[in-house]
């Protein structure tokens, strides 16, 4: 198959005149066949004369004696991807298709084919050519008999037309597409904008959050701290009271056994029976103790989350994951322990090391999600549920599995539970990312991984997996949220 921008110049001449077929040939200088060509070179080289036919065109010329055996050529030059580029057409060429009907299937099959009519007879008026084969700029008329200089001109003319329309629309085919190639570019390069600006979003929001979550811990940091003194005061106070009480009450019995005997006894009686004090004897030790144990759970809360929130430098520590979950079981303990029973197995684990405020935000949230779970479950199915903690060591990594006997999560929504802003809960109840900050912590920050298992209406473990030598890589700033 020729190139469109190589010269095309094949000549189809459809004629049942073999006189008028022997006067094409000799008028249209044919291409020399290689022998020709070498022999003409030889002779010249011999004889110092110039090659034959050196500046003069040369065409490719075939003849078919009826319409229908020019049209098998046009679809065999067709076939070949060689196709003709000027037809002449003799209009009369009984007993087959006369030379209109020839052109009009010879257009059916090329129309791009310029055809020149060559007749001594005027069979149609040019309005009936025109009404047949249409307004076409590729059709022109030549009388028989024709001047040789005619068939030369017209045969230039229409191969250099044909073949600069043939070039023209290579080259149109080829800035389509070059414009379909760059459209394609834009396109994906629109796509991977948006998504950028989409992940940027994305980004941009969990950085606010991120940042009000360091607000709240720096706050809660403080409060712990400020409530960490006057809590120490009012142990130390209540400690004090306890031991005096305890005496007094002492004091008040041996003062009792000593006027047993004395006029006063019925006195001391009296008043006794007026302050319940066997009732004070029994029950303010209870009270007292009572008291030293809330204190004692505020203090470990305050503690607790002193540790969580770790207001100080944010930087790679070994952490007690152990510890950690007892703090984070600490501070969330009323959001589950109304609705379950707290199941915990933490086998022995080394120090994971990572960055201790991140690590507590994600068991915060992950326990926080289990309570939500399980108290929706009870709206259905009366009764308490079960929160279950556990550690285990797999070969270089630590897994934290925290599991619920929830709802479970459809099928359908699986896969975007990490999405930011995803959420299933009612507004007020939670803002879609708690599990992508989670996920973005575990997996960024710390080169480890958040994965779960769930089964509708029986519940969900999620599985928090830590390399225990930290991650893998130094994470960017914009990693992971920051309590």
């Amino acid at each position: 198959m020729q190139s469109p921008t190589e010269p095309q110049r094949r000549i189809l001449v459809v004629d049942d005149n073999q006189s008028i077929l022997e006067d094409f040939r000799k008028i249209l200088p044919r291409a020399a066949s290689a022998a020709t060509v070498e022999l003409d070179a030889l002779a010249a080289e011999l004889f110092d004369v110039p090659l034959p036919n050196g500046a003069r065109a040369c065409f490719e010329l075939d003849t078919a004696g009826q319409g229908q055996e020019g049209l098998a050529q046009v679809l065999r030059a067709h076939a070949e991807g060689r196709p003709y580029s000027v037809a002449f057409v003799d209009m009369r060429m009984p007993p087959g298709w006369d030379g209109l009907e020839t052109i009009e299937r010879l257009w059916q099959v090329d129309p791009a084919l310029q055809i020149v009519i060559c007749s001594a007879f005027s069979d149609y008026s040019w309005d009936e050519l025109r009404e047949r084969l249409g307004e076409r700029d590729g059709l022109l008329i030549i009388k028989k008999p024709f001047d040789p200089i005619e068939v030369v001109q017209c045969v230039h003319a229409l191969t250099s037309k044909w073949q600069l329309a043939r070039e023209a629309q290579a080259h149109l085919h080829g800035l389509e597409e070059a414009v379909r190639t760059r459209t394609a570019e834009l396109e994906t390069a629109n796509l991977r904008l948006s998504a950028e600006m989409h992940e940027r979003e994305q980004v941009e929001s969990e950085l606010r959050l991120a940042q009000k979550l360091e607000a709240i811990g720096q706050l809660a940091a403080g409060v712990a701290h400020e409530i960490n003194t006057p809590i120490q005061f009012v142990g130390d106070s209540l400690a004090f009271v306890r031991e005096s009480v305890t005496g007094v009450l002492e004091l008040i019995g041996d003062l009792r056994s000593a006027v047993a005997d004395h006029p006063m006894a019925a006195r001391f009686d009296a008043l006794a029976d007026a302050v319940d004090l066997a009732y004070l004897e029994e029950q303010v030790p209870i009270a007292t103790a009572r008291m030293a144990d809330g204190i004692s759970r505020v203090a470990a809360i305050v503690r607790s989350m002193k540790e969580l929130t770790h207001n100080g430098p944010r930087e790679l520590m070994p952490i007690d994951i152990g510890r950690a979950l007892h703090n984070t079981l600490q501070v969330t303990g009323n959001s589950y322990k109304y609705v379950a029973d707290l199941e915990l197995d933490l086998q022995p684990v080394p120090p994971v090391l990572g960055y201790v405020g991140d690590l507590g935000q994600v068991f915060i949230n992950l326990i926080v999600n289990a309570s939500h779970a399980i108290e929706d479950r009870a709206q259905s199915t009366p009764g308490r549920g079960k929160l279950t903690v556990a550690t285990r060591v797999d070969g270089d990594d630590v897994v934290i599995s925290i599991g619920d006997t929830g709802t479970g999560i459809p099928d359908e929504i699986r896969h975007r539970i990490f999405d930011a802003f995803y959420t299933t809960k009612v507004v007020g109840r939670g803002t879609g990312q708690g599990l992508a900050i989670a996920s973005r912590i575990v997996a960024n920050t710390h080169g480890g991984a958040l994965t779960f298992d769930s089964t509708v209406g029986v519940g969900s473990t999620f599985y928090v997996r830590l390399p225990i030598a930290g991650p893998r890589r130094v994470p960017r700033a914009s990693d992971a949220p920051t309590n």
